[in-house]
């Protein structure tokens, strides 16, 4: 067994593994697990280091990426209901809550039943190594105006009849 240490920005942790291969999928795993804010997408990257026998830096493996998708919170109804209201979001009447972003677009969403806004990029850019051209997802509660629209829509579905 040799012995390895995987470092991001700001942790390290050392760890032994049968071989380099192994080493990289320890730290592949290290991210994953890692008590993230998992609101919206993120793209991490950790260093692999192969240490001598004293602990000391030896070679280094190089450095592991993964990409980490928000977890979808919760909705009061059970399920999210998605929709983008151009008197809200804004866009294109032909296309609400769309955005041009680079080679891609941003799309815009709220849940009809909670409020939970849904910010869609399908251009963004992973920091660690500057590539565009990755999806990317974030989750941000609802704001006044966001609010206010709930709160009509409620009204509205209070208020309907159904039909005979």
């Amino acid at each position: 067994m040799a012995r390895y240490r995987v470092q991001d920005d700001g942790y390290s942790e050392d760890f032994e593994a049968d071989d380099d291969d192994a080493a990289v999928a320890f730290a592949e795993e290290w991210l994953r697990s890692g008590d993230w804010d998992r609101s919206q997408t993120l793209f991490l990257k950790a260093e692999v280091i192969e240490l001598d026998d004293d602990g000391e830096y030896g070679e280094t493996l190089g450095h592991v990426r993964v990409t980490l998708l928000p977890e979808e919170p919760r909705c009061v109804s059970g399920s999210h209901v998605w929709c983008s209201p151009y008197d809200l979001l804004g866009g294109l009447r032909e296309n609400p809550g769309v955005f041009g972003h680079g080679g891609g677009v941003r799309i815009k969403e709220i849940c009809k039943h909670c409020g939970l806004c849904k910010l869609t990029d399908t251009w963004a850019t992973n920091p660690c190594d500057g590539t565009e051209g990755h999806e990317a997802v974030e989750y941000f509660p609802p704001g006044e105006r966001e609010l206010e629209w709930l709160a009509q829509q409620q009204d509205e579905d209070t208020n309907e009849t159904p039909a005979e």
